[in-house]
């Protein structure tokens, strides 16, 4: 069964005997379509979106309105999928505020207030509330000092990482704190930062394929001294070729994978601390951005990020580099030409990370003065959170 199909037909479950006859219609004939001819979503895209304004809010609980706000978000519906993520918000709000309130319910509700910015809200829940767990309500608290902009670089290591098989826990730390760095994401730079970006005193960079892939040194530079990579199994296969020696010039390693051993004598960083987002999880740019945010860089500036604005996710250079070597890094599904990289796989993709929630987080670190970007990644922040969402819809096109 197709992801988008599966995610709708879990929504419609959640949603239960109250979910309207017609609209449950109208989805499944959007199903169809949408599979059988992906240029219907547009033609579609107005009628769900009405539809699903005129479902009453309060016929439904929070989690069947963010299900249904995630089948939408995998099938391109992006501004139904928008409306049915606020109601699940507002709700969890209200549910979370209320006495006797789960830990789940606490949670989402906090999650919730952070990225509307409603900062007195959710210090008012944590003060109060005796369900969350120290862990969970530091993570809050962590986030309530980024967003009123009390956070101080002068913070070493991050307690919830690790650092494997004897290497230091401050080498993170040691080489952002305080020092000028650049973050290149795996999108194209919009603009000849090439030079700005090797200036800096560290240079981290997103699934970094070596220099022999960035193409233009005008646009990318050339350095890295720290990149992050999801999968390390393939990463460790690829290290085992004599022919890639970029990781000769790495210092750092950064991965989601716990206890990971060195790879060439690289150090290998843990990300192991999930985001307080609300309901979903963050991706590999966000966690690399938090991170280095974590490790309090005197600067911080951001490149090559276009939040899912842009049509290919990867830049050319680094598209050339796994059409070739895709199935070493485990991303097979980027193979073919830019003008070919399937839309689909874009939206089921929304399902697993909510695009809104990555958004609307790096927006409010952006808000605090955490960190700078290239122009055109600027003119995504200082967007409203709809304003993004149409920008997706403009950005999926017509399939």
């Amino acid at each position: 069964m197709h992801k988008c199909d599966r995610l709708l037909r879990i929504a419609t479950g959640l949603l239960g005997s109250n979910f309207p006859k017609s609209y449950r219609n109208l989805l499944r004939k959007a199903i169809s379509l949408t599979i059988k001819n992906a240029s219907d979503r547009v033609s579609n895209s107005t009628s769900i979106l009405i539809a699903t304004k005129e479902l009453e809010l309060r016929t439904f609980d929070a989690t069947s309105w963010y299900q249904l706000s995630r089948g939408l978000f995998c099938l391109g519906y992006f501004r139904a999928a928008w409306v049915a993520r606020e109601n699940s918000l507002d709700l969890s709000i209200d549910e979370g505020s209320k006495q006797n309130s789960s830990p789940t319910a606490v949670r989402r509700a906090v999650e919730g207030h952070l990225e509307r910015l409603n900062l007195d809200s959710a210090e008012n829940i944590l003060t109060s509330t005796n369900v969350l767990t120290l862990k969970t309500i530091s993570s809050f608290r962590e986030s309530l000092r980024w967003f009123k902009g009390n956070f101080t670089k002068n913070r070493v290591g991050d307690p919830g990482a690790s650092l494997a098989d004897g290497a230091s826990k401050d080498l993170f730390g040691l080489l952002v704190n305080g020092k000028t760095v650049a973050l290149v994401g795996p999108g194209q730079p919009r603009g000849e930062y090439g030079n700005e970006i090797d200036a800096s005193e560290i240079v981290a960079r997103i699934k970094f394929p070596g220099s022999a892939y960035l193409l233009d040194y005008r646009l990318f530079g050339k350095r890295c001294d720290i990149s992050q990579y999801p999968n390390l199994c393939p990463l460790r296969e690829l290290a085992n070729l004599s022919s890639y020696e970029f990781f000769d010039d790495l210092r750092l390693i950064v991965t989601g994978e716990a206890n990971s051993s060195p790879i060439r004598n690289i150090p290998v960083y843990s990300e192991n601390q999930e985001l307080p987002m609300y309901r979903t999880t963050a991706t590999s740019g966000m966690r690399l951005l938090v991170s280095l945010i974590r490790q309090g860089p005197r600067s911080l500036k951001v490149f090559g990020y276009d939040f899912y604005s842009a049509r290919e996710p990867y830049n050319l250079g680094m598209k050339s580099f796994y059409e070739m070597d895709a199935w070493k890094m485990g991303d097979g599904y980027l193979f073919g030409t830019n003008a070919d990289f399937p839309k689909t796989d874009i939206t089921v993709n929304f399902g697993d990370h909510d695009p809104v929630s990555n958004f609307c987080f790096a927006q409010n670190l952006y808000k605090a003065g955490l960190f700078d970007i290239e122009p055109y990644g600027k003119s995504i922040l200082e967007l409203t959170p709809y304003q993004y969402v149409e920008r997706l819809e403009e950005m999926l096109g017509d399939w």
